[in-house]
């Protein structure tokens, strides 16, 4: 955390450092001496955020995080002074004057001499923190050896890499042996010597403790009766050697055996030749275990391996070296390899083993190893007949091998006539399945079918037959096949259904066995046919590649079946989107990125119909490229690459790209973490020309998953509240005990109380499944301490990766990040927040600050996207890329607010009521303070706290006169957006009192508000006013004075037209006639009887301007051309009789980006084209006009070059012809009279217009057609209201390729039709709400039936249908 604590403190100076070069440059205001001061904090805080700059990596330490408090502590303070005497008025005073010079000590102390005496206190502080650089040169010095990071080198030989990966999957893989003691019991006692090599991968490091405890194992000591363990000498001397042994002998040799024991204690005093005679005979005769220790070269292995006979009763050799090359020459080229423990990274003592100890041994354990759903197998046998013996080895099968029995019902052996006769074959074959049918293991039905065929006619019907061998498993010998002719003859009656079926061929023709077999085939040698010199047995060299297909394939049916998918339908749909290529998918830890892609991938293998070959790569760090491809290539080829082959394989880069060229392959990159990891293996695959095969690459970061993929990545977000709840409830009933709350359905009351801890969740499945069963085992999870249970209780150990991640998350964010996103624990778990309120919030407190390049506003939406990139923040109700570009509207992810509570509360940072709370000053400060909806309003408790660095109240709820506080001085933000209701004029008048030094003031939706105090100009630091859907339609003269203020967001929104519905939803504005005063106004600055005299004409002034601004604007006074400063004005009324001058001035506002006009007319119109005409900043332009004002917009010449968003409301009958040059218009909203189809038409070709809103009252011909062409290129969202006029939408062809969201809302729409959906490729979702009949949806829902795309087809989602 000590991270996030340094970013907050290295923002706090670099605004401290802003601010106070800022006030250097306004010499008028300050004196000489305050100028000097100025300038040696300005120097000691620059040194500051330097020191700050290269501590990061030592931020820990205790002490080292004292001093970075204090210097965020110190430069927040410092920062605030300097506000202060920037917000003095240090205009002389004439009355002073007139004060005899006597009296001045007894005057008042000035403002300015206040603050020369406190800024003079903080110089001393300052200075005092400088002189104590102990701490600093503690930091410089100490750190740079403690926290360096040692780094192991990495393994030196590619080919050990190679090895060394082989073994750490083989261990990953079903059946392989648990340690040493398992590979060597498994041997059986007539089986050849084995031998095993133990190989150290990077030295000697615990291979004597897994040999000691081989020793010791019981059942070791039970199997061999010899076991010795000698360290090779150097040079090698047998006798030597050989006494060694019989010493190992007679200290390790088991008690049981003591008359041999007595016989080898007397050999420790014979001379060299009777000891090695008697070795030779006792090794000769028992069973033995010897362990070789630092075998150095092959010399060594020959010359020992002299006196160790294979007498083929099970002994065994475990050889120890640390050279690759003689472990593997003391196996054989054919091996296999696998990991007994992993002591690092580099470091694993690997063993291996000669694959030929699993080698079938018989013709019929070759034949059992066949598993099902694999394609048919064909055996071949080379040989003399008569040593054979086919037909023998037919009669044998039921009573020496039942597991043959059961698994083949369907058995026979022919043997066939030259020349191939079908009829007869057929006829022998049958006879065979007949005769060999085991009843005990098939059914009576089955065996009547069989019987039936037999006492037919001689004419056997073959398609019978065919039918037969299709259904069943069966097991076919065909005798002396003579030519390739007949063997593809005596196929097409049997089939390979891919069933595990087999064929075994018998033919004297080495080249009729290769063909039947397949041109890729080895030679085994079976112990039935060891005496016959002159029998070969050929098997196809896949068989073990099936056999893993085939565990495979069990495996993920396994999984499957195992682990249910909840929800994430539309994510699982986008993975397969596009079918080939690359595919990007990202999201946070613990979100289920890897789970969900897994179900895809199963379920690829299962199907084996798109894909040959399938690979899953879990990324390792630090990074290596050979390691990636050598784990890329075992995956991919597992079946063969086990047999020893990875010596032989030198490049396993080279091998991967042939394997992607030769077959279509499904790959998975899990873990990618840079886009450096991306742009080597890309390098190497030559990804781009490998178009057939598809490659998921799983990142954490949304930077990394678009650079793999620019334009085909998926971003995996948490689970909505109602699939987690659906979660928890399936994780918890999994569990035999459990609360009783939990055995039925939950109640409304249960299901409240656990869709709170899951908002807590923040949607993500694993903390989900672990909070399910943390509750399901009947322990108690209160929302109150969350974050600090799942941190620190037992129960909940599966999360601790989570938790080291998100730990690692919140350090490589950027530092000036840090401070935004400790800011989002202001606001309540599942909120939604407007955007630009955070972001106008951010600039407010400094976290946002203007730059050479951009502005703060800029930097502030730079800000948000980056939160949104580290999915800090999401946006609720959709996951169309589409919307989450237009993020109107944001909430904080749960899990990590949460996280971020827990440790903002560390920091003394942010700070929130509610529930009952208790009086504790020391528990109750900060620099944030938020109240919520459920705090019992203790107005004691309230006063108890200590305001006195307060910076930002926000308040949820209802509204209390004691929130504000003269104690409040430094406050910068304060927000009433979401107080229900009691806010009132009165109360306004405090806030404007007490509160003089606000930057962000939020009175959106306080209703019972009719005015804004004259007084309000005192508020020279207000950035950003909202006053929107409040009862206050004109803004006082006092406004002007306001030279900071950027954003002036007033007014209401109004319908046009009742037959359509509300485009924006937004509050209505105030009914003339409604608006009302609280009767909870405040009296703490007037009496009551006069209150009660002023109520009746504010109420009656507010009733006659609310008539007269029905349009939704307010009016404002002249001299608003005085606010250079404005970038964001909306809405303005121009009805007015000052209208026109209003409209002059805003030709001055030359910085505005935002502007809202209403109340337009054909009498004023002239100027306000005008004045939009000279705004060459203008990005975003709403205008309402009034009746009958067709062609007043033509005279705009030229269009603003830069607009971005228009809207247009009212009643005109035609669209401006300019707004086809709007190039870098990309939201357009038209809400007027009527449209055309030579206006639809018009819109077409704009360039860059991504969202379109078509709201008309009449169309012509009761209809919109967009024509087909490449028309609309970049059009992401498209929004229809429709009224009962309108009956057809057609769309068509080569239109709106791009088109992702289609919103449809309904006004009495009874025969509405739409066409043309089909053809719309991107399309995702179609929105319908409003009222509507069925048919409609009907409609609808068939025509995407219809779409193009087979998979991921788009959906349609309905909102409550209003009545």
């Amino acid at each position: 955390m000590a991270d996030l604590v340094l970013g907050l403190a290295k923002s706090a100076v670099e605004g401290t450092l802003t601010a106070a070069k800022s006030a250097i440059e306004e010499e008028e205001k300050l004196k000489k001496n305050m100028q000097r001061d100025l300038m040696l904090i300005s120097d000691e805080f620059e040194m500051m955020h330097s020191f700050l700059s290269v501590s990061k990596e030592r931020a820990s330490d205790e002490m080292v995080k004292t001093v970075v408090r204090q210097v965020r502590n110190m430069a927040l303070d410092v920062e605030d002074c300097i506000e202060s005497v920037v917000l003095m008025d240090i205009r002389p005073h004439w009355w002073r004057r007139l004060i005899p010079y006597c009296m001045l000590a007894a005057a008042p102390a000035a403002p300015l001499d206040d603050a020369v005496t406190a800024l003079e206190l903080l110089k001393s502080r300052v200075e005092a923190l400088g002189q104590r650089n102990e701490r600093y040169r503690y930091i410089g010095n100490s750190g740079s050896s403690s926290t360096e990071k040692s780094h192991l080198q990495a393994v030196a030989d590619p080919t050990a890499v190679g090895i060394l990966i082989e073994a750490r999957e083989a261990k990953k893989k079903h059946g392989s042996p648990k340690d040493l003691v398992e590979l060597i019991t498994k041997k059986e006692h007539e089986l050849p010597l084995q031998v095993i090599s133990v190989w150290g991968a990077a030295g000697d490091l615990g291979v004597a403790s897994i040999v000691k405890k081989t020793l010791d194992n019981p059942e070791i000591c039970r199997i061999f009766s010899f076991r010795a363990w000698v360290k090779l000498m150097h040079p090698f001397n047998p006798h030597e050697f050989i006494r060694s042994l019989l010493a190992q002998f007679y200290t390790i040799y088991c008690p049981e055996q003591e008359s041999d024991f007595n016989k080898l204690k007397d050999i420790r005093k014979a001379t060299e030749d009777v000891v090695m005679e008697e070795f030779m005979k006792q090794v000769s005769d028992q069973r033995y275990l010897i362990f070789l220790e630092d075998v150095s070269s092959t010399v060594d292995w020959e010359a020992v391996r002299v006196y160790l006979p294979d007498k083929k009763n099970g002994s065994c050799i475990v050889v120890h070296t640390q050279q690759l090359e003689v472990a593997s020459l003391c196996i054989g080229q054919s091996h296999r390899v696998f990991e007994l423990e992993r002591f690092s990274t580099e470091h694993s003592v690997c063993v291996f083993y000669n694959e030929k100890r699993s080698t079938p041994r018989s013709l019929i354990e070759l034949i059992n190893k066949k598993d099902q759903a694999l394609p048919l197998d064909v055996i071949s046998v080379v040989g003399p007949a008569d040593e054979i013996g086919m037909e023998s080895l037919m009669k044998k099968i039921c009573d020496d091998d039942m597991e043959t029995c059961k698994n083949f019902k369907c058995r026979a052996w022919v043997k066939l006539k030259h020349p191939f006769n079908s009829q007869e074959f057929i006829r022998k074959l049958v006879e065979q399945l007949y005769t060999n049918y085991c009843s005990e293991h098939g059914s009576a039905t089955d065996f009547l079918k069989l019987n039936g065929m037999v006492m037919a006619t001689e004419d056997a019907p073959v398609k019978f037959v065919k039918k037969v061998m299709s259904d069943q498993r069966y097991l076919v010998f065909l005798e002396d096949l003579i030519n390739t002719d007949d063997w593809e003859a005596v196929r097409e009656y049997l089939p390979d259904e891919e069933n595990g079926s087999c064929i075994v061929v018998h033919t004297q023709h080495l080249e009729v066995a290769s063909s039947c077999v397949g041109q890729a085939h080895k030679v085994l040698e079976l112990e039935q046919f060891s005496a016959a010199q002159s029998v070969r047995v050929l098997v196809n060299q896949n068989r073990e590649e099936d056999a893993e297909k085939a565990t495979n394939l069990e495996a993920a049916k396994e999984w499957l079946k195992k682990f249910e998918l909840v929800g994430r339908q539309a994510d699982k749909s986008n993975l397969f989107a596009n079918s080939n290529g690359v595919r990007a998918v990202y999201g946070i830890a613990g979100v289920g990125k890897s789970y969900i892609v897994k179900h895809v991938y199963y379920e690829q293998v299962i199907q084996s119909g798109s894909f040959q070959k399938f690979g899953w790569v879990d990324v390792s760090h630090p990074f290596n490229i050979r390691d990636f491809f050598w784990s890329l290539l075992l995956d991919l080829n597992s079946g063969s690459l086990q047999q020893g082959s990875m010596l032989i394989i030198k490049d396993p880069i080279q091998e991967c790209c042939r394997l992607l060229e030769n077959y279509e392959c499904l790959i998975v990159v899990d873990g990618l973490q840079s886009t450096e990891e991306w742009d080597l293996i890309k390098s190497e695959l030559t990804i781009e020309r490998e178009k057939r095969s598809l490659i998921i690459v799983i990142s954490y970061e949304e930077r990394v998953a678009t650079y793999c993929s620019k334009d085909n990545w998926w971003n995996m977000e948490g689970l909505e509240i109602d699939d987690a709840l659906d979660l928890f409830k399936k994780t918890a009933s999994k569990h035999t005990w459990k609360p009783r709350w939990l055995d039925s359905d939950l109640s409304p009351a249960d299901t409240e109380r656990v869709k709170n801890i899951l908002h807590k969740c923040g949607g993500l499945p694993k903390v989900i499944v672990a909070v399910a069963n943390f509750v399901a085992d009947g322990w108690e999870l209160n929302c109150d301490n969350f974050m600090q249970r799942l941190e620190t209780h037992p129960a909940f150990g599966s999360l601790r990766d989570l938790f080291s991640w998100v730990h690692s998350y919140f350090h490589s964010c950027p530092d000036l990040l840090k401070p935004c996103i400790f800011y989002l624990s202001i606001f309540p778990v599942n909120h939604k927040i407007r955007r630009r309120r955070l972001v106008r919030r951010w600039v407010a407190e400094g976290y946002s600050r203007d730059t050479k390049e951009s502005t703060a506003d800029e930097e502030g939406e730079k800000s948000f996207l980056d939160l949104r990139k580290l999915n800090m923040i999401q946006v609720p109700g959709s996951t169309s890329i589409s919307c989450i570009m237009r993020m109107p509207l944001c909430q904080v992810n749960g899990f990590f607010r949460e996280y971020i509570i827990s440790r903002s509360m560390e920091e003394n940072l942010v700070f929130e009521l509610e529930g009952h709370c208790t009086m504790n000053s020391q528990q109750h400060t900060g620099r944030h303070l938020t109240i919520g909806n459920t705090w019992d309003r203790d107005m004691s408790v309230y006063q108890s706290i200590d305001f006195s660095r307060l910076r930002s109240l926000t308040i949820f709820g209802k509204w209390e006169p004691f929130f504000i506080s003269e104690k409040m001085s430094l406050v910068r933000v304060l927000d009433l957006e979401d107080v229900s209701s009691g806010v009132t004029d009165a109360d306004l008048e405090q806030i404007v009192k007490l509160l003089p030094r606000l930057k962000f003031l939020s009175l959106r939706g306080c209703k019972e508000i009719t005015r804004l105090p004259d007084s309000f100009g005192i508020l020279r630091q207000l950035q950003t006013l909202d006053i929107r859907h409040t009862s206050i339609v004109t803004l006082p003269l006092s406004i002007i004075k306001l030279k900071k203020l950027q954003h002036l967001r007033a007014g209401t929104t109004v319908q046009v037209d009742d037959d359509t519905s509300n485009v924006e939803q937004l509050p209505p504005q105030p009914e003339a006639g409604t608006v009302t005063v609280s009767s909870s106004l405040s009296t703490t600055s007037m009496s009551r009887s006069r209150a009660a005299t002023l109520v009746p004409r504010w109420t009656r002034r507010s009733q006659q301007r609310v008539r007269r601004s029905y349009n939704g604007g307010i009016e404002v006074p002249r001299g608003i051309g005085r606010m250079m400063a404005l970038h964001n004005i909306s809405v303005i009324d121009v009805r007015v009789a000052s209208g026109r001058h209003i409209l002059e001035e805003l030709k001055k506002l030359t910085q505005l980006r935002k502007l809202g006009v209403s109340g337009i007319k054909r009498e004023n119109c002239q100027e306000l084209c005008s004045a939009i005409s000279g705004h060459a900043h203008l990005e975003s332009l709403s205008l309402w006009l009034d009746q009958n004002q067709a062609g007043c917009l033509d005279a705009i010449s030229p269009p603003p070059e830069k607009l971005q968003s228009l809207k247009l409301y009212g009643h005109v009958d035609k669209l401006p012809a300019w707004i086809k040059l709007l190039s870098n218009l990309r939201k357009l909203k038209l809400r007027l009279t009527m449209i055309t189809q030579d206006e639809v038409d018009l819109l077409k070709d704009l360039p860059s217009l991504n969202i379109l809103c078509l709201c008309f009252k009449e169309y012509q011909y009761d209809e919109i057609r967009f024509r087909r062409g490449f028309c609309f290129p970049q059009l992401w969202v498209l929004e229809i209201v429709c009224n009962s006029r309108l009956k057809s939408v057609t769309f068509e062809p080569w239109v709106m390729s791009g088109l992702e969201v289609l919103k449809i809302r309904c006004c009495n729409v009874s025969s509405l039709e739409f066409s043309g959906l089909e053809q719309l490729g991107d399309l995702r979702e179609v929105l319908l709400s409003g009222s509507y009949d069925d048919k409609l949806k009907q409609n609808l829902q068939s025509h995407l039936d219809k779409h193009d795309r087979e998979i991921n087809k788009p959906v349609l989602k309905v909102e409550s249908r209003l009545s």
